[in-house]
């Protein structure tokens, strides 16, 4: 082992409560992270036919699909940023604070910009278009950028007054995870020292115990209920994004924390079932005279509690299943390959690099594939399945053949620089694996 590695895997030993080994990357959070990100195809075709906004919208509402963004709203982005979370840890584990710094800065900022500049202004024109508003794209460009500085972190910029076109769509997810990962950086470096290594054990301990871990819901619950919940961010309040990530940093770095979860998931989804299905009635009530994501009264306090205790429990189930299914999987004797358990090879690795590029892709990918359908004589189950179909086709093939094969494009969609020349026998089709994402 070359010496450079020996230094590392001797650190990061050492910064295991009793010198444990660490745990290896696990290969279902990629899997996951994967599945959340092409499931928002569906989410944001849905929102065309349901509540929210989007570009382009349907003439009317389906009440189905109503549900069913509710149900995706409870638990999608909570589980995408609790893996995030869990990323950063094993980033943290062969980085230091600078290198981890520069690393945010490549693989989100420039893709955030990059997107925000290019394909968040053509989805926002396209969907005036699509209402009926006029003008050239020229001059909704020029409104687009007039812009000025926020102190409504982690948001910098925001439009210059009232109405202007600036805004990050769905690009938030990118503004959020950047701004709190760096805000949060010198407290995660703290948990790597010798200190706080021991307070995450004593974390870990407590939070084995059974029924510990749905506690967790409490510290989200006590932002959500004052603070409410944000329309514009899946119906959850950005700061709870925050928290979300540092569960997902403490579930990585203590592996009894991703035990006790998958001990625990059937409980957990049993009563994540439950409360769902008493979310709706709350839901109406608090409707009847208040808005159930902001208002004060009791039946809109009642349903963001149950909303927020509901939305970490289906997170745990999630974990929790997904874990143990693939321990028994490697128990049967499948191989841990490239350090994560039970990931294949390289279709994994190709799809873990298409994630990020797919996220920034897609939104615009709907709404010009939306606006093309919306006017056909379909039914709204047909049109939902062929705009996502569609769309999760294109945005891959884009991937594929417009992002992934030259070295500007990578660069421009946070992706890695490509390898070097490759060694006789392997397929340059393929991503090598190697590193900690």
């Amino acid at each position: 082992m070359p010496g450079g590695a020996v230094a590392v895997r001797s650190r990061a030993i050492a910064d295991r409560p009793g010198g444990a080994a660490p745990p290896a990357r696990r290969g279902e959070l990629d899997l996951l992270r994967a599945l959340v990100v092409v499931g928002l195809v569906l989410f944001h075709t849905a929102v065309i036919f349901g509540p929210g906004e989007f570009p382009v919208k349907a003439a009317t509402e389906s009440p189905a699909v109503t549900v069913l963004l509710a149900f995706g709203a409870t638990w999608g982005m909570p589980l995408l940023f609790v893996i995030s979370g869990m990323g950063i840890w094993y980033s943290l584990r062969s980085r230091s604070g600078g290198a981890f710094v520069r690393e945010r800065l490549q693989r989100l900022m420039v893709p955030l910009v990059f997107g925000v500049l290019t394909l968040v202004p053509l989805q926002l024109y396209l969907g005036l278009r699509h209402s009926g508003t006029t003008g050239s794209f020229v001059e909704f460009y020029r409104r687009f950028l007039d812009v000025r500085p926020s102190l409504d972190f982690p948001f910098v910029v925001k439009a210059a007054a009232d109405g202007a076109g600036f805004e990050t769509g769905h690009l938030w997810f990118l503004v959020c995870l950047l701004g709190f990962s760096l805000a949060l950086l010198p407290g995660f470096l703290l948990l790597r020292r010798p200190a706080g290594v021991r307070l995450v054990g004593k974390l870990g301990g407590m939070l084995s115990r059974p029924g510990a871990v749905f506690l967790l819901a409490l510290p989200l619950a006590a932002v959500e209920l004052p603070l409410g919940s944000e329309i514009g961010f899946a119906t959850w309040n950005r700061y709870s994004y925050a928290g979300l990530l540092i569960y997902g940093y403490l579930a990585a770095a203590d592996a009894r924390i991703g035990e006790a979860f998958q001990r625990q998931w059937r409980p957990a989804l049993a009563v994540a079932v439950l409360l769902f299905a008493a979310g709706g009635p709350m839901f109406a009530v608090a409707s009847g005279h208040a808005d159930p994501f902001t208002g004060t009264d009791p039946a809109s306090l009642t349903f963001r509690l149950l909303k927020t205790i509901d939305g970490w429990l289906w997170v745990v189930a999630i974990l929790g299943l997904a874990r143990g299914r693939l321990v028994r999987r490697t128990r049967t004797g499948e191989r841990a390959v490239g350090g994560r358990i039970g990931s294949p090879s390289r279709v994994g690795a190709y799809v873990n690099e298409a994630v990020l590029p797919f996220y920034v892709l897609h939104e615009t990918v709907i709404v010009v594939i939306a606006e093309w359908v919306l006017p056909w004589r379909i039914g709204v189950g047909a049109q939902i399945l062929l705009i996502t179909f569609a769309s999760l086709t294109v945005t891959l093939l884009l991937y594929d053949l417009g992002v992934r094969r030259t070295p500007v494009t990578r660069w421009l969609f946070g992706l890695k620089p490509t390898h070097p020349p490759l060694a006789p026998g392997e397929d340059a089709r393929w991503p090598r694996r190697g590193g900690d994402r």
